[in-house]
């Protein structure tokens, strides 16, 4: 079984790409606002705009505005600049921006996201230049990944090995260039936002607690530093040699099973959904992994933040998924996810026979390696 690159740390699905954690917004009428967002997009449809926030894994409303020839606005205020999102059509279609007390001006077409161009807003200037950065490296990366399924359709394995390791050694440069560009803006509220987005997923705890130590001035004071301080809670109570927090949910029936219930098992918890592609690329793997050693006592306990149970179930069968699944179909605000701190899946637990953490987010060759170390 081959490393896949597509499995590779950059490339998860993520609560955190572009979304606030929380809020503290307040937009009150009659009150002179110290923020005003004047949009006028092209191609707008819509009859009504909404300003949301990202909280508790749901998009919630804040404002809305009336459109008229695409054009409509927001007032209000913050203490520190936040991520919200612009939303139309029940959040079918949306947009991100850093709103900070300024004018802030949206234009372009919403029929091409690309296009839009926000400006007046210091902490959006900061996030578009490190996108512009990141664009580079991302193209490197993709170009890689297309040389990679070439070769695997020749069935070229010793230039699937050497690309593999190109992958892996421009993905440490893209890393590279991401802790850079925290470190050179920490007092940003920017820094910690691009920090729950990219950096959380792959690090331990002790560097977590530097991360957070560096940042200064707004950044310290954010909602995203106080998210990440929250997250390292949750963490250390789900690290490598911790007892794994127990829970319950129910399956596809509604009958309830308990984590407590694979005792003298080793069990991985895996954390994935139907509409999480780097998930459903990684399912062959885990598949491969419970087939070798499921009857040595493996098993495997599938955690789906699914909202939608049809697609759930339909890539349960089709992916052959054939070990037990829960899920209480609430997307990224599943219960077992909160409890394990997760903000980007596939993302994995693997407990000993004694319900003790010995691993977490195992792909590929790694898992097999680490089962054939303890699974005898």
């Amino acid at each position: 079984m081959k490393t896949k690159l597509i499995l590779a740390s950059s490339v998860i699905c993520s609560l955190l790409f572009l979304a606030s954690c929380g809020g503290n917004q307040e937009i009150e009428e009659n009150q002179e606002p110290a923020f005003e967002i004047q949009a006028s997009l092209t191609s707008l449809p819509y009859q009504k705009a909404y300003l949301s926030e990202y909280k508790d894994g749901e998009m919630v409303n804040l404002d809305s505005a009336d459109v008229k020839d695409g054009k409509f606005s927001f007032k209000g205020k913050l203490d520190l600049p936040e991520v919200r999102y612009v939303s139309f059509n029940e959040g079918k279609e949306k947009f991100s921006v850093f709103v900070e007390n300024s004018k802030i001006v949206i234009s372009g077409s919403i029929s091409s996201p690309d296009s839009i161009k926000i400006t007046g807003s210091a902490s959006q200037k900061t996030v578009d230049e490190f996108k512009t950065g990141l664009k580079s490296h991302e193209a490197i990366l993709n170009g890689i990944v297309d040389r990679y399924y070439a070769a695997e359709e020749k069935g070229d394995e010793e230039a699937m090995k050497n690309v593999d390791a190109e992958y892996y050694a421009a993905d440490s440069v893209k890393n590279i260039y991401i802790e850079d560009f925290i470190a050179k803006n920490n007092s940003s509220v920017v820094a910690p936002f691009l920090s729950l987005r990219y950096l959380l997923s792959g690090y331990e705890i002790a560097q977590i607690e530097t991360l957070v130590a560096s940042f200064k001035d707004d950044a310290k004071k954010s909602v995203y530093t106080t998210n990440i301080t929250d997250r390292l809670a949750v963490l250390k109570k789900s690290q490598v040699g911790s007892p794994a927090p127990e829970f319950s949910m129910n399956d596809s029936d509604g009958n309830p099973i308990a984590l407590s219930s694979y005792r003298g098992k080793y069990v991985l918890i895996d954390f994935w959904a139907s509409w999480c592609g780097p998930c459903r690329a990684e399912n062959p793997n885990v598949v491969a992994a419970y087939k070798k050693f499921n009857t040595k006592g493996f098993d495997i306990f599938g955690v789906s933040l699914d909202e939608n149970k049809e697609k759930w179930l339909e890539a349960i069968q089709k992916d052959g998924l054939i070990w037990k699944h829960v899920s209480d179909l609430k997307g990224w605000g599943n219960a077992a996810a909160k409890i394990y701190g997760v903000n980007s899946i596939p993302h994995s637990v693997l407990l000993d026979k004694e319900g003790i953490i010995i691993a977490k987010n195992l792909r590929g060759e790694e898992l097999i390696k680490k089962l054939e170390e303890v699974v005898k």
